[in-house]
C-alpha cells in the first residue's frame, strides 16, 4: 500500500444575517492509503457518500503522499514488563539484582 494525498473542494451552503444563502468554499487535504490513484479517489467518494454528506464536493487532486507511514495507537493492551521499584531506604548496591534484570 502507498498514501496518497486527496485534495477535495467542499461547497458548503451558508444562511447569511439577511437570510440569503452564501456559498463556501472550502479546500481540505485527506491522507488515504491505497494502491493507486483511482483507488484513493474511490474511497474518498465512498467516504464521502458512506458519511451522509449532502454538500457539494469535488476531488480535485490525487497525489503520490512523501508519508511513509502512519503510526497509529494500539488498543491498550497490559504490558508485561520487569520493571520493579527501587527501595529507597536500601543501597544500590543491595539492590543490584533488581537493577541488572
Amino acid at each position: 500500500m502507498k498514501y496518497y494525498e486527496v485534495l477535495v473542494e467542499l461547497k458548503i451552503e451558508t444562511e447569511n444575517r439577511k437570510g440569503g444563502v452564501n456559498i463556501k468554499r472550502i479546500k481540505e487535504t485527506y491522507l488515504v492509503d491505497a494502491l493507486s490513484v483511482t483507488e484513493a479517489e474511490a474511497r474518498i467518494v465512498e467516504s464521502f457518500s458512506r458519511g451522509g454528506f449532502s454538500q457539494d464536493y469535488q476531488v480535485i487532486q490525487v497525489k503520490g503522499s512523501k508519508i511513509v507511514d502512519v503510526i497509529l495507537p494500539e488498543e491498550k493492551k497490559e504490558v508485561k514488563s520487569n520493571w520493579k521499584p527501587l527501595n529507597p531506604s536500601e543501597s544500590l548496591n543491595e539492590q543490584r539484582d533488581v537493577i541488572e534484570e
